[in-house]
């Protein structure tokens, strides 16, 4: 397509509001790998024995990893929605969400499974 002049039409930008959303929406993945990796942390400090030996310490890895999975898992998620805005795209389908979600429903068991384990033994 070409102007009046002749000359060629720029590119059109794609809406600034698609790519601050999808900004916003990496902070949010940003925030829960966050809060994951502090549970790690105090997990350390205030849990150090948890129903078996070294029941804490391995919830805390496990936390902290899965803080570590979420934040690659929300920048990449990121990365790809912002090529699939710049181009025009749909947005691609991502298991992201579904990953993190069981990652931490099952993280959530082994505590509860371990916490259980830690009133029993009184």
């Amino acid at each position: 397509m070409s102007t009046p002049d002749g000359a060629p039409a720029p590119a059109p930008h794609p809406d600034y509001r698609f790519s601050l959303a999808n900004e916003r929406t990496l902070l949010a993945w940003l925030r829960t790998a966050l809060a994951l990796v502090a549970g790690g942390v105090a997990m350390t400090q205030f849990v150090p024995e948890l129903g078996v030996p070294a029941g804490g310490p391995a919830v805390s890895v496990a936390l902290v990893l899965a803080g570590g999975v979420t934040a690659v898992a929300g920048h990449r998620r990121y990365r790809r929605n912002e090529r699939a805005i710049a181009a025009d795209e749909p947005l691609p389908v991502s298991t992201a969400a579904a990953w993190v979600t069981g990652l931490v429903a099952l993280l959530a068991v082994a505590l509860l499974v371990l916490v259980a384990v830690e009133i029993g033994r009184g």
